[in-house]
């Protein structure tokens, strides 16, 4: 934000006068220097308006006064006598002086309470644990404070730069400790890893899969209470959940055989949406509970520039939120979308299920079918070769002189017989596949011919 402002404007006796406006931070404090329209050339207005705005001091001619004004919120900058063309600058103007004043304020705080710090520090001889967490909690109000816009960037620069030149120190006392855990980091690693190449060696050799899988899972649950490096952690988590995998994809994904891709993208954005919708309700509930934090210590602020910052805070949480409420009630509202959508492909994924299954039970059927069939033939086969006997036994008859009563009495009931197996064997075959009663038929047919013969 700029500390300076430059407008034409009116005296008391209504004189056009150039008038320039400067904000001291520091000692709250506004200069105000007007400029008779005889002084106010026009190079003179382009140098403050390009340079002295910029912080380019610039001589000022003889004939100006300067008015010093405290920077208040009710009052006007300006005094009463004095009236600018452009009213609404100074207005806004105003407010943001006001919020830069307090804002140096609070910056001039946390310098001071690094300034403590840094005495701490450079007295200690070894690592203190309890420094570093002071260290880091007043860090954690300073960026809270930045994340909220109370302190500009240079401030908040310049405090960054002392607070990690006072975390360095303690980093340097805080090495041999690490060095020591990363130790104990490697060793707890190399246990671990045993027990997980066991258990993967089991899985590639074909074990149960269900008891591995509980293995696996009780391993997982010793290793949250094992403090690790993060290299480690993330390497050891890494194989376990290599070695999930490898048996998810042994056991079979029944989600992946049921859901097709177009489902499985659909049920994918949709559980992301829900994640960012959770998200979306406790950051809301994370503002509100600021809000009414704020609200309700506005009374019981330390000081007036407490209570006047907190203030300026509801404003901006107010805001903040509005805006995450409209955006939540979109989400809302893809979600309803989304869910219609997933309805409809699972509808769809299950009209598929049971067409695949109808098509596996006439898989089935033809399949016995043809078996039938084929049984049906073999009878035949053996009729046929009945036949064939009978024919052999006329034929030794006939060479044996039998008497023609007994021959025709045997050729009766073998005849009768093989007409029972005959008519039998067509049913059976016709209640199987009726496209197949034409072919028997002349099968049958072609054996009485025989029996004739």
């Amino acid at each position: 934000m700029r500390r300076k402002l430059v407008l034409w404007g009116t005296n008391e006796k209504d004189e056009k006068i150039l008038v320039a406006l400067e904000l001291l931070e520091n000692e709250n404090v506004v200069n105000i220097f007007t400029f008779p329209e005889k002084i106010a050339t026009e190079e003179f207005y382009k140098q403050m308006s390009e340079q002295w705005k910029n912080d380019v001091d610039i001589e000022f001619p003889e004939g100006f006064s300067k008015i010093e004004r405290k920077l208040s919120v009710s009052d006007s900058l300006l005094p009463d006598e004095i009236r600018v063309e452009r009213p609404d600058l100074i207005t806004r103007a105003q407010a943001e002086w006001h919020f830069v004043v307090l804002s140096s304020k609070l910056y001039g705080l946390y310098k001071s309470e690094l300034e403590e710090f840094k005495e701490k520090v450079e007295t200690l001889t070894d690592y203190d644990n309890k420094i570093w967490e002071e260290l880091k909690n007043f860090w954690n109000k300073v960026q809270h404070q930045v994340n909220d816009r109370n302190l500009f960037r240079e401030h908040a620069a310049s405090l960054r730069e002392r607070t990690n030149g006072l975390f360095d120190k303690l980093k340097q006392l805080k090495k041999s400790l690490e060095s020591e855990f990363e130790t104990k980091s490697k060793t707890y690693l190399d246990d671990f890893s045993k027990e997980l190449n066991e258990i993967e060696g089991k899985i590639e050799q074909g074990l149960g899969l269900s008891p591995l899988f509980e293995d696996l899972k009780r391993l997982q649950h010793k290793i949250k209470n094992i403090h690790f490096t993060k290299d480690d952690r993330k390497e050891i988590w890494d194989k376990i959940d290599g070695a999930f995998k490898i048996i998810k994809e042994k056991r079979g994904s029944q989600y992946e055989a049921n859901v097709s891709q177009g489902t499985a993208r659909l049920q994918k954005r949709y559980e992301g949406l829900i994640g960012a919708i959770q998200k979306m309700q406790k950051s809301i509930q994370i503002d509100q509970k600021d809000l009414d934090f704020q609200t309700k210590r506005v009374e019981d602020s330390d000081g007036q520039l407490e209570s006047q910052l907190r203030q300026a805070k509801i404003r901006m949480i107010e805001e903040r939120i509005h805006s995450k409420k409209e955006k939540f009630d979109d989400m809302l509202k893809t979600k309803s979308d989304l869910e219609s959508k997933l309805e409809k492909e699972k509808k769809k994924v299950a009209k598929l299920e049971k067409q695949e299954k109808i098509e596996e039970a006439k898989e089935v059927v033809k399949q016995k079918i043809a078996d039938n069939i084929s049984e049906s033939q073999k009878e035949l086969d053996k009729i046929s070769g009945k036949l064939s006997k009978a024919a052999d036994d006329i034929k030794n008859q006939k060479k044996s002189k039998s008497k023609p009563k007994d021959l025709l009495s045997q050729l009766s009931a073998s005849a009768e017989n093989l007409l029972e197996d005959v008519v039998d064997t067509v049913k059976a075959v016709a209640e199987v596949a009726e496209e197949k009663l034409e072919d028997l038929v002349d099968k049958v047919d072609d054996l009485f011919d025989k029996e004739e013969e």
